[in-house]
């Protein structure tokens, strides 16, 4: 039977591990907690928390193990800072010196969310947030990159009280998005969809900084009437347009359609 600690002695046991700085120390809270002899498995259950480093893993069970440098969490799963929150059904997060993954950067920290995970980003200078969905999610904390796999969809948005205005949605396969450049790439079937205009192509770069994007290998752009109906497409392999100006620069290949397809 496993046995049960106070808490004082939980905290005792991982800073016994911890050679980290002391602002990477691991700080640790849960309704039930015992330890593992054996394996050196430290399992938290019931409104389970660790916070390393600013970084907070909330869920109902959580199994951490500081030798391997990793935590596995299952159920009400969220991963979060105060850059981002990271939701999911269960989240994989692997420590700096993780055996697992020994060509991880050695400051760098990865989680990996699966069962409908979802990213929300803090909101920029304008207010815009970006959320991520899909199968799977990898985040680095690191370079604050996000990597996201099958059935991808990238929304901006913005908020007003309580009334959420999706601004921008864009769909793929797979989905890489840089936060300190604010820039996204997104490969396989794109789609994207805002106010009054639609794209296709294979790959989509989107720099949300400078409210363009790119639109790469049988591309397309096209203008919606109010009601969604497609007036005008332009097409080719490769298509720049400018959100905040309304204007489309066509590259190599070019076609156009007027009045819709």
């Amino acid at each position: 039977m496993a046995l049960k600690i106070s808490l004082v002695f939980i905290l005792g046991w991982v800073y016994s591990f911890a050679e980290a700085p002391k602002e990477q120390k691991v700080m640790t809270r849960a309704l039930y907690s015992w330890i593992d002899q054996k394996t050196g498995d430290l399992i938290l259950k019931g409104s389970a928390r660790i916070e390393r480093g600013g970084v907070l893993l909330e869920a109902d069970e959580i199994l951490y193990n500081d030798r391997r440098k990793e935590a596995f969490a299952t159920g009400n799963t969220r991963l979060s800072n105060k850059d981002f929150t990271l939701e999911s059904g269960q989240l994989k997060v692997y420590l700096p010196g993780a055996t697992a993954l020994q060509g991880m950067l050695e400051e760098d920290m990865v989680a990996i969310a699966q069962k409908s995970p979802r990213l929300v980003g803090a909101p920029d200078e304008s207010g815009r947030r970006n959320q991520v969905t899909a199968v799977e999610i990898k985040f680095y904390k690191g370079s604050e990159k996000v990597e996201a796999f099958e059935n991808v969809r990238l929304l901006q948005f913005s908020t007003d009280g309580l009334r959420v205005r999706e601004e921008l949605s864009v769909t793929g396969n797979y989905l890489e998005y840089m936060n300190q450049e604010k820039r996204a790439l997104v490969k396989g079937r794109v789609k994207l969809s805002a106010k009054e205009l639609g794209a296709e192509g294979e790959r989509l770069i989107y720099y949300q900084k400078d409210q363009r994007f790119y639109v790469i290998g049988d591309a397309s752009v096209h203008q919606l009437d109010p009601n969604g109906k497609v007036q005008d497409t332009v097409r080719g392999s490769k298509i720049l347009h400018i959100l905040n100006e309304k204007r489309t620069i066509l590259m190599g290949n070019v076609e156009g359609q007027l009045g819709g397809r």
